[in-house]
């Protein structure tokens, strides 16, 4: 599941407790939760009937409802909603009999982990039902579209399922004499050709059908109601009539411009530069396949061809040679691999080649061969020579193949992949192992972050936060990088996803509170009342621990805990709802301050300060970037800081990047200003205050 997919659940336990638990693990898993809570058959309708839900995760029995009645609800409003039913540690409860009702799981409350799979599981199954719905509407409406426009158009167009007609449009039915549909429904296209000819159609039909031609057009002798015979040109292409494949044919008569208007149709498919196919002939070529291997009866695949060390030879041998390069490359390929497939050049040095009918390691032979063509080859520019290699990237398509988009950037991931290993090799994209590597990779960066914390292995850096009104004080926003081994710094965004993913934030968290307090007891003593933005991950909000630790913190270093300012992404407040009030409170109790970051992007952005009680909001960085030239986000901004201000609360316009963006923010009332036009985050809290902006 993507993490920046919300998923709405609707809830019903008697106990708060476990239900948070449970909650925690799916966010802790990188789910994005928005949670409604329900304890009865009059608030769960309600709930129903007022919003939109992905999930309903019930546990067995409460109080005031149980599954059963949870299943009958849903389904007598007739949702399409999943229902996992949580049931007791021993799960005593009947599995059987709850999922005869309509569940789609039952999971014990002590297997939180097999809940989220289940979990994760439903929501994707939903949100493919939700897209087939939406696909079938989608389709409905496209081929009432399409046949209006079929009925109105001067070609003669036909469709054509098992060899026979079950559409033809009026230009259709007057090309070949025949009165209305009645006349040629049910009737074979075989019969719509001379005697002659027919071999001929009943050959390319069996080819076409099998995916064994690349061509869509077939010249051949037709005869009309009467018996008398002309000349067409068939053209055939994949298409669906009320929800079933068929094959579309538009005929069109062989006329003396015919010569000219193949020659306008092959300069439409041709990239100038190589004279391969160029990408909008294979992109559409790469469609026709797709539509041919959904029943599974054909399947092919797209060889990405990246060539190696391109940018230096065309820093070598400047644009006109590398030009020569890629021609050069394009007429190897076409005369050594035209064969095999449609080849085409995709942009710079980029080749593709689109095959039917072969498999995995067939394909994988054909990149073998491509690498060492290529490593062989020695190219002539002008009066020198360039030799280059090429990574290779190769993508399947088979039945679950679903757009041409997703085959070309599977095989450029894979081309990309090849070069990163060196190149001149290529490289079988494949979904699951990729997804292996990635958790392998996350596992990896964890235990990185555990040896730099176990090692101090941390530094932070500080970005002054400036007042536009001239308020008196130095503020810094406290941000944190890890050194790796090798004594190089890791920024925050190449470590803290995999932090967060592996439960490892609060401890982040924990040494740059740690730190920052150090920092701050040093410049009390020098007479510097500085005061210090720290941010807080979901991690600590969810420790139970965190504010008592910090209190004993607050009390080694005697300092003032009002000289820090813990921010809260709204995000995460919004996800962790409970727990980020519980926060905020404990730190007014502990005479902290608080802010909300990365606010004003959210539905009913000002909800999350009715909850959340802070004493800063920092407007998204979305906001504020073109700010000066974006009329809309300007008023967002002024309402941002005009509703903060009525609350008694301070704006705090972060990413600044420019003059324009300043003068714009002062009108709109913001309080502060953060941002790059003042100055990069450094390891010195040395900002001049007291100079103004």
């Amino acid at each position: 599941m993507s993490s920046d997919t919300v998923l709405k659940l609707l809830t019903l336990f008697d106990a708060s407790e476990e239900a948070e638990a449970l909650l925690n693990v799916l966010r802790n898993a990188g789910m994005v939760v928005r949670d409604t809570r329900v304890e009865d058959e009059e608030d769960m309708t309600a709930a129903l009937e007022e919003n939109t839900f992905d999930l309903v995760l019930a546990k067995y029995e409460i109080p005031l409802i149980n599954a059963r009645q949870v299943l009958e609800i849903t389904s007598r409003l007739g949702r399409d909603l999943p229902v996992v039913v949580v049931t007791g540690d021993k799960g005593e409860q009947s599995c059987t009999e709850i999922m005869q009702l309509g569940a789609r799981d039952c999971v014990p409350l002590n297997q939180p982990e097999r809940l989220r799979h289940v979990v994760a599981r439903e929501f994707e199954d939903l949100q493919n039902r939700r897209a087939l719905r939406r696909a079938e509407i989608m389709l409905h409406e496209t081929e009432k579209r399409a046949r209006a426009l079929i009925d109105s158009s001067r070609d003669a167009i036909a469709y054509v399922h098992e060899g026979m007609h079950i559409y033809a449009n009026k230009a259709y039915l007057d090309t070949f004499g025949y009165e209305d549909m009645e006349d040629v429904e049910g009737m074979p296209i075989m019969d719509m050709v001379t005697a002659e000819d027919s071999p001929k159609l009943k050959e390319f039909l069996k080819n076409y059908s099998k995916g064994n031609t690349e061509e869509q057009t077939l010249d051949i002798a037709a005869k009309n109601a009467e018996g008398e015979a002309f000349d067409i040109t068939m053209e055939f292409s994949p298409a669906s009539m009320d929800g079933e494949a068929c094959t579309q044919i538009i005929i069109r008569s062989q006329v003396a411009s015919k010569e000219l208007e193949q020659k306008l149709n092959a300069l439409s498919k041709q990239d100038l530069l190589t004279g391969l196919y160029n990408r909008a002939y294979l992109m559409e070529q790469l469609d026709l396949l797709i539509s041919r291997a959904m029943d599974g009866s054909v399947q092919g695949a797209l060889l990405f061809i990246l060539l190696d060390r391109y940018d230096e030879i065309k820093q070598a041998h400047g644009i006109a040679g590398s030009d020569l390069l890629l021609t050069d490359i394009a007429t190897l390929l076409k005369e050594k691999i035209g064969h095999l497939g449609v080849l085409a050049h995709f942009e710079g040095p980029g080749y593709a080649l689109l095959i039917q009918k072969i498999d995995n390691k067939k394909a994988e032979q054909v990149a073998a061969g491509i690498c060492k063509l290529i490593n062989d080859h020695i190219s002539d520019i002008g009066d020198k020579t360039a030799t280059t290699t090429a990574s290779i990237g190769i993508s399947m398509v088979n039945e679950t193949t679903k757009r041409a988009t997703d085959v070309v950037s599977h095989a450029e991931r894979g081309s990309q992949l090849a070069h990163k290993e060196g190149g001149n090799r290529f490289s079988l994209y494949n979904p699951a192992i990729e997804d292996l590597e990635e958790n392998e990779q996350l596992s990896a960066r964890a235990a990185q972050i555990k040896a730099a914390l176990k090692a101090n292995r941390f530094t932070l850096a500080f970005q002054p936060v400036v007042s536009l009104h001239g308020e008196p004080g130095e503020l810094y926003e406290v941000l944190v990088r890890m050194v790796d081994d090798k004594k190089q710094l890791v920024m925050p965004e190449d470590f803290l996803p995999a932090a967060e993913k592996t439960n490892l934030t609060r401890f982040i968290d924990r040494w740059v509170i740690t730190r920052a307090i150090k920092v701050l007891g040093e410049r009390h003593k020098e007479g510097l009342r500085s005061r210090l933005f720290i941010k807080l991950s979901a991690g600590s909000l969810c420790d139970e621990e965190f504010l008592t630790w910090l209190a004993e913190r607050f009390k080694a270093a005697r300092i003032d805990a009002d000289s820090l300012i813990f921010e809260i992404n709204e995000e995460t407040g919004l996800n962790f709802m409970k727990q980020a009030k519980a926060i905020v409170a404990g730190l007014k109790q502990l005479h902290a301050r608080t802010a909300l970051e990365g606010f004003g992007l959210e539905q009913n952005t000002f909800q999350s300060l009715k909850h959340l009680d802070v004493d800063y909001v920092k407007i998204h960085g979305d906001l504020i970037r073109n700010l000066s030239t974006n009329v809309e986000n300007q008023e967002k901004v002024k309402d941002i800081a005009e509703t903060a201000s009525s609350q008694g609360k301070q704006s705090i316009a972060a990413f600044v990047e420019d003059a324009n963006s300043l003068a714009v923010l002062w009108q709109c009332s913001v309080d502060f200003i953060q941002g790059h036009f003042l100055q990069q985050p450094a390891t010195e809290l040395s900002y001049d205050f007291e100079g103004g902006i």
